[in-house]
């Protein structure tokens, strides 16, 4: 029971930690609906198979160097994304079609999984707490170890998931407009997350 807990309270903080993936993630419920939203808040399912098995076989052996410039390409990355964000805020419409929606979702997922890849944060946060933590309960009990793990993405995802569906039903309160400033705001949001990030990890990059 211990270990749910642990993994139930590290996903949580996890999920609602303010990042480019939180902002994508209620920007892609602004933009397609709920659908949209939690295929954004899955992506850590899809995108952390990379980022654990990078953990496992190579981040031990990266240098503090390249990690800053994952970091950086993934500022560039979240800043493209908020800057097509705001370029479509201008014309973008809340009444969409079904077949519009589910590709908006699919488009989602894939940035969303882009992003996370991207971002430092999973492969330090893997690298520092989650990855030892599973390690040394795996060598007491190797179910243990995946309760854990799969308590973690549980309330990670579930975290999301719940902010999408809020921001979602939210949506369509919205005029038009409101819609159109929303959606600039959140595309906004991302291109500060990313010179958060750059200003952040720049140094590091740089340190050689």
């Amino acid at each position: 029971m211990d270990v749910v807990l642990v993994g139930l309270a590290l996903g949580a903080a996890a999920g609602i930690s303010p990042g480019p993936l939180l902002v994508l993630v209620v920007t892609s419920a602004l933009r397609g609906g709920w659908l949209a939203g939690v295929m954004a808040a899955c992506a850590p399912l899809l995108s952390d198979v990379v980022v654990v098995a990078g953990t496992l076989v190579v981040l031990s052996q990266l240098s503090e160097q390249a990690i800053g410039w994952l970091a950086l390409v993934g500022a560039v990355f979240v800043a493209w994304t908020g800057w097509s964000t705001i370029r479509d805020s201008r014309h973008a419409v809340l009444e969409t079609g079904a077949a519009a929606q589910r590709a908006e979702a699919w488009q989602a997922l894939w940035r969303a999984a882009v992003v996370n890849v991207l971002s430092p944060h999973p492969w330090v946060f893997w690298a520092t707490v989650l990855g030892p933590l599973a390690l040394t309960t795996w060598r007491s009990s190797s179910a243990q170890a995946i309760t854990l793990v799969a308590a973690f993405y549980v309330a990670i995802v579930g975290a999301k998931v719940v902010i999408a569906i809020v921001v979602a039903r939210g949506r369509h309160l919205l005029s038009d407009r409101v819609y159109r400033w929303a959606l600039a705001v959140a595309g906004a949001l991302l291109v500060v997350a990313a010179v958060v990030l750059a200003v952040e990890f720049w140094p590091v990059a740089f340190s050689g």
